[in-house]
């Protein structure tokens, strides 16, 4: 007999029927989706530009949706910033310029408000940190509310670290809200002027390229501030960097020389855009 093949064989192990298979839940619906929500901002046929020169706006049409963070992108000079500026009525407090059409907030076109009262709904936080330098992080936080008319100490002083805990700077301030805001690092000054822009409550923030003058770890913090509070406000946020947009954005705009090209869910827009200028753009062929 072969000693080889005199084996034991060893028995097959029975086999184990598998277990059902779990049912599939269904997907839960692109974030984005579940945003779709009221428009709180509607820009019709909007126009600006500078008295005897050139229209900057000609004739710009969007909606921005409520709690939803919308980017606008573009190469330099497009108008972006102008675009920006006259949500707020910034831009018309510029020597010769002027902005027309409509801007609706809240049924009212806001070209018919009273600035002032217009910047409690609607904040700006700009390129470059501002905050006002001769005053405490403190007194940069409370500015607008003692603006306002906020007289209640406590009431102040509660807002304040409330609107700092929300700009992401509480526990790197919390022991030195008596010292100088302009003494802060560039990142934090940034998040600085984000907290006195919160803390007047607005409906809407505006940010025009907040990021351009930081470093990338600070530009960092920024990002995660916004996706952390766009749960609770409106942002409209011009930037010259499409991957910021893709990053934190649920729209986003694309303008081209004073015109809106296309207005459309950020992922859309950036894998499936309807017009060859927008594609061109994003894909690097020009700007």
């Amino acid at each position: 007999m072969n000693p080889i093949m005199d084996t034991n064989p060893i028995p097959p192990v029975p086999s184990v029927p598998a277990a059902p298979a779990a049912p599939l839940l269904p997907s839960a619906p692109p974030r984005v989706e579940a945003r779709a929500s009221a428009v709180v901002l509607s820009v019709r046929d909007l126009k600006a530009g500078y008295a005897g020169g050139a229209r900057v706006l000609k004739g710009v049409s969007m909606e921005v949706r409520e709690k939803a963070v919308t980017a606008i992108i573009g190469p330099s000079g497009c108008g972006k910033s102008t675009m920006i500026r006259c949500l707020n009525r910034l831009h018309e407090s510029l020597p010769g310029a002027y902005c027309e059409g409509e801007i609706s907030l809240g049924g009212r076109n806001v070209l018919d408000w009273d600035p002032v009262l217009l910047r409690r709904e609607v904040g700006m936080v700009f390129q470059r940190p501002n905050p006002f330098p001769t005053m405490s992080i403190f007194e940069n936080v409370a500015s607008g509310l003692t603006l306002n008319g906020e007289r209640d100490r406590a009431k102040i002083a509660e807002r304040v670290e409330t609107s700092l805990r929300r700009a992401a700077l509480w526990d790197e301030v919390k022991d030195k809200l008596s010292s100088p805001g302009v003494g802060l690092s560039g990142g934090q000054q940034q998040r600085l002027c984000i907290a006195r822009a919160l803390a007047v409550e607005p409906r809407i923030l505006l940010m025009d390229e907040p990021c351009s003058a930081l470093d990338p770890i600070a530009t960092g913090r920024i990002e995660e501030l916004l996706l952390e509070i766009k749960d609770q406000l409106t942002v409209v946020i011009v930037t010259h960097n499409m991957q910021q947009a893709a990053r934190v954005s649920e729209y986003t705009a694309f303008m081209l020389m004073g015109e809106l090209v296309e207005f459309d869910r950020t992922q859309q827009l950036f894998t499936k855009p309807s017009d060859k200028r927008t594609e061109d753009y994003i894909t690097g062929r020009f700007g």
